[in-house]
């Protein structure tokens, strides 16, 4: 069976004309030297590591269709359209599409004209058999945000547990997963659900030195709304605030919005439509600040994010290293915070490890590559270790007080 064309050599031409880069990073490399040799692929890197092209670049040189399956709506919006501007025949499949437009898709794929077809996973039966019955060959397979299987997989969207049956029913062709966080345990569920046998696993370091993390306990929703309002005033660039409901998500905005605060809301309530200019306008900087659930993308091309707040926590530390992650992927300094109050710990599928990162007053960063199976030789900045994040400094909470008077670079120490 025919590989990929031409090896690194020809990965890194494509790479400087597509996309602009004069060369690939070190864990890239790492990632493509097995895949394009025909192997199987898991790669865990961290958000901001160009994961993306890992998957872009082999697809362009694939012998047949690179079929990437997508959690989100804006995930594959925001990719795809990334792609056609630089001149590459991508195209999607989602809930989003009316019956016209998915045939007009289906048309393109069939006829050869599409390089790479993002799908969400309920979209793979029928997508499956129509590839078999027009004899598309899928040269590479990419599970994106491939954390889902395991985080999504056993309730939310059960489909995600049968990828690996539609790998099987596309010939099995080569296959990279990619995902900013996985425990041990979760490499071993995604490598077992997707059938990938003797697959080269990639880990790099979960560490993101750029980022620093805090949490501020509030009295109830009224201070935690004051709060918010306050810290995506004063942020110098974009912002994105993680609520757990639509009700709240819109409750936020419209706060916002009366702050004079230019936000907009994202969730799945909204239409497609709706949806898709809020993207738009927050990747040009029409809108500010983002108040979204958890169906905003994990993997948005919005490098200059300078906070996350959430509103609440999340359910796992690895759901949080996800969300959190969005922040600082041009590598400069951002700031992580999680808003809570007491009740917010009566939740029940919170996980035992995000309420210890919440309550404890163990450095935090430390807590969180722990979980990943990490040790950490010295905390780059978190509440607990000695810097004052903007999110305390109002704060009169135990939980949030700085020991030694060390400052992140975004903040200014006061006279």
């Amino acid at each position: 069976m025919p590989g990929f064309h031409g090896g690194l050599d020809a990965a890194r031409a494509v790479l400087a004309q597509h996309f602009g880069h004069p060369r690939f990073r070190v864990h890239q490399l790492k990632v493509l030297g097995p895949l394009l040799a025909g192997r199987n692929v898991l790669a865990v890197l961290p958000t901001g590591a160009g994961k993306s092209l890992c998957y872009q670049v082999p697809a362009l040189l694939a012998p047949g269709l690179t079929l990437v399956v997508s959690p989100l709506i804006s995930l594959m919006q925001d990719q795809v359209g990334a792609l056609r501007r630089r001149g590459i025949a991508a195209a999607f499949i989602n809930s989003q599409l009316d019956a016209e437009q998915r045939r007009a898709v289906e048309h393109a794929v069939v006829s050869g004209r599409v390089a790479l077809l993002y799908c969400a996973p309920e979209r793979l039966s029928s997508l499956v058999r129509l590839l078999d019955a027009a004899a598309v060959r899928v040269g590479l397979l990419a599970v994106d945000e491939a954390h889902c299987i395991v985080e999504w997989g056993h309730d939310f969207r059960p489909v995600y547990r049968g990828l690996g049956a539609f790998r099987a029913a596309l010939g099995d062709p080569p296959t990279i997963a990619l995902t900013g966080s996985a425990t041990p345990k979760a490499r071993a569920d995604i490598l077992h659900v997707l059938r990938l046998r003797e697959a080269e696993v990639v880990v790099t370091s979960f560490d993101r030195p750029n980022l620093r993390f805090a949490v501020e306990r509030v009295a109830g929703d009224r201070e935690r709304f004051r709060r918010l309002k306050a810290l995506v005033h004063d942020v110098a660039g974009a912002a994105i605030a993680s609520t757990p409901t639509r009700r709240i998500t819109e409750l936020a905005t419209r706060a916002l919005l009366r702050a004079g605060i230019r936000a907009a809301p994202y969730h799945a309530g909204l239409t497609g439509s709706i949806r898709a200019r809020v993207l738009r306008a927050f990747l040009s900087d029409r809108v500010r600040v983002i108040v979204a659930t958890s169906a905003f993308g994990m993997g948005i091309d919005k490098p200059d994010v300078r906070r996350v707040i959430h509103w609440g926590p999340p359910r796992t530390l690895e759901a949080y290293y996800q969300e959190a992650g969005r922040a600082g992927r041009d590598g400069d300094r951002a700031e992580c915070c999680i808003l809570w109050r007491r009740a917010d710990l009566a939740w029940g599928d919170l996980s035992p490890e995000m309420r210890r990162y919440v309550e404890g007053r163990r450095c935090r960063r430390r807590m969180m590559l722990e979980y990943f199976g990490e040790r950490l030789e010295r905390c780059g900045g978190c509440d607990v270790c000695g810097y004052i994040p903007a999110c305390t400094t109002a704060s009169t909470s135990p939980t949030t007080t700085s020991r030694s008077g060390k400052w992140c670079g975004i903040l200014r120490r006061p006279s």
